[in-house]
């Protein structure tokens, strides 16, 4: 089993198409950096300008009008919380309609606040590069025929998958390392240059490191997902069919009909291992003597079960694609 994982990284590194899809990869980092240099560097003087102009138009306004929208915007709020079935958690804001700088200016930078941001902003990447990589190498060995070459010379069908599955797994890490690691150093050497890395702490915000930890995780997990694939569908372009299909009929079009199916969708699963928990919004609906009452309602899905439902799914895609190719003619 070593000899043949040894090979099939060998050959995973040799082809042409997977070192270009690392090439962009890396490309796309460091093109992220671009925007952790833009967060991190201070407002010049012609927007602070321009800015403190805006803000004392805004003013202006305030004191002339300031009252009135106060008074509507109350109004407004006392009315929704006659017809809320939570009254409590209705708040318009008007205590805070004030004019201030900073809403011109910009907020403060924050390290922590605006790097984890920008890798969570990444893990689409690092979601469909590794899947479609790892798809491509083993759906190529189909397209080909070597695959039928190659069982000749190994014959167990098992040891073969496994090889093929482990090795874009193992062979994705170093390529999310990189990667994310390009982001995150990069980032911070941005913020220590402006000498802004301790200013605009955020509570509440997982710490760049950690979702750059959940990021290389995350990458081999798809990769063998995206390599099992290929075994089933055996085409580089269906495998990328399948993802957008998945994405598009079930991710979007499904969910939306049926609410009860987004605590499931791999998009917010995803999404919750790498924040380390995330929430969605569903509506319910309740008719009452004076007419239909809507409310929404915020459901947590937590990093746990984010790493759960992954798992299960990696297991039945692995599964159902190891007994087709145990059983599948591969002509």
């Amino acid at each position: 089993m070593s000899r043949l994982l040894r090979v099939e990284l060998d050959r995973f590194a040799s082809r042409t198409l997977i070192r270009l899809g690392v090439v962009a990869v890396l490309v796309i980092c460091c093109l992220g950096l671009v925007n952790a240099w833009q967060s991190a560097s201070p407002p010049s003087q012609a927007e602070l300008a321009q800015a403190q102009a805006y803000y004392e138009q805004a003013l202006a306004d305030w004191e002339v009008n300031g009252e009135q929208w106060v008074a509507d915007c109350e109004a407004g709020e006392a009315a929704e919380k006659e017809a809320s079935d939570t009254p409590d958690a209705v708040d318009y804001g008007c205590d805070s309609m004030e004019p201030r700088l900073e809403n011109w200016t910009g907020s403060e930078p924050s390290f922590e606040r605006d790097t984890a941001g920008l890798l969570t902003s990444l893990a689409v990447l690092f979601v469909m590069a590794p899947l479609l990589l790892a798809g491509s190498f083993v759906s190529a060995e189909f397209s080909t025929g070597a695959i039928g070459n190659w069982l000749t010379f190994a014959p167990q069908r098992v040891r073969v998958y496994l090889s093929k599955v482990l090795a874009a797994g193992i062979a994705i890490v170093p390529v999310a390392v990189v990667g994310v690691g390009v982001v995150l150093g990069g980032s911070w050497a941005a913020y220590r240059y402006f000498d802004v890395v301790d200013s605009g702490a955020v509570a509440g915000v997982s710490p760049p490191v950690d979702v750059a930890v959940r990021l290389v995780a995350l990458a081999p997990v798809v990769a063998m997902v995206g390599a099992a694939v290929g075994f089933l569908v055996r085409h580089t372009a269906a495998v990328l069919g399948v993802v957008l299909g998945w994405l598009i009929l079930v991710e979007v079009m499904l969910t939306n009909r049926i609410q009860g199916l987004q605590p499931w969708t791999m998009l917010l699963n995803i999404t919750a291992w790498v924040e380390g928990g995330t929430s969605y919004s569903s509506q319910t609906c309740t008719t009452t003597a004076s007419g239909q009452s809507c409310e929404v309602v915020t459901h947590v899905v937590s990093q746990t079960q984010g790493a759960i439902y992954l798992g299960v799914v990696t297991v039945i895609v692995a599964g159902v694609a190891l007994l087709v190719f145990r059983r599948r003619d591969v002509a």
